[in-house]
């Protein structure tokens, strides 16, 4: 684990990267910046609302290109799972779902930029800057997994042992995104791109409990993974079959 991603650091990473400027987001000092609303950022902890809301004004424009590794994970078997659990009982289990990737993504210096119900998108490589962003990505998959592998027992034994189809999918792509400020009068943070869809698509492909990588993640990881399955995948809005790779953690 890289103790440095840990929720605790003094300065904003992203403020002190991109501009040099040492903005305090804990301790006594930081009791002024938050009286003008700058705080700790829920993309991640180590990151202010400078960089969450202040996009335009720290980069000078709305739109840049970055090489990141986008990461995308969602619940498998959810409407099922909401029919036999109850609203209650599944209001839960996805804020286990949502604390499991917070845990994971922040800890491997990612930002979760959203989540869309029962799924989540996470970025490596920005706002914090990472030489190693491609491994980062997918070792935090892996301990995502981990987790919920965890939860799932937990939901099991819940109602009773019954079998239910429980898992999460992730699908990770890497490549040059577009990234900033999307609307006028509302808002939004976020990335956008081809390298973003194809995230989402492959990640589709997934089978609950697999970590689907595309061929560019693969070639940076595959050291460590020298066995992985390979998989040929038809995606639905790409002209051709898409190569992705199963990775497991080795323990």
């Amino acid at each position: 684990m890289n103790d440095s991603a840990k929720p605790n650091v003094l300065l904003c990473k992203g403020c002190w990267q991109h501009m040099k400027m040492p903005i305090p987001l804990r301790g006594p000092i930081s009791i002024p910046f938050r009286v003008f609303g700058i705080r700790p950022s829920q993309m991640n902890p180590n990151l202010c609302t400078i960089c969450e809301t202040n996009f335009t004004r720290v980069k000078r424009r709305k739109q840049i290109v970055v090489p990141t590794t986008i990461l995308f994970a969602d619940v498998r078997g959810y409407t099922g799972l909401s029919e036999t659990l109850g609203a209650e009982k599944m209001a839960n289990m996805l804020h286990c779902f949502y604390d499991n990737c917070t845990k994971a993504v922040w800890e491997k210096d990612g930002i979760v930029n959203k989540f869309i119900g029962d799924a989540a998108l996470a970025i490596f490589n920005f706002p914090i800057m990472q030489d190693d962003h491609v491994q980062q990505a997918v070792w935090a998959a892996l301990d995502l997994l981990k987790a919920c592998d965890e939860q799932k027992e937990q939901v099991t034994a819940e109602i009773d042992g019954e079998n239910l189809s429980l898992g999460v999918g992730i699908g990770i792509h890497t490549g040059e995104v577009s990234i900033g400020e999307l609307g006028s009068s509302y808002k939004e943070f976020t990335a956008i791109g081809p390298v973003v869809n194809l995230a989402s698509r492959i990640q589709g492909q997934a089978e609950p409990g697999e970590v689907l990588v595309t061929e560019d993640v693969y070639q940076v990881v595959a050291d460590s993974f020298p066995h992985a399955e390979k998989r040929v995948c038809d995606l639905k809005g790409v002209d051709h079959p898409v190569t992705g790779y199963v990775l497991v953690r080795q323990e």
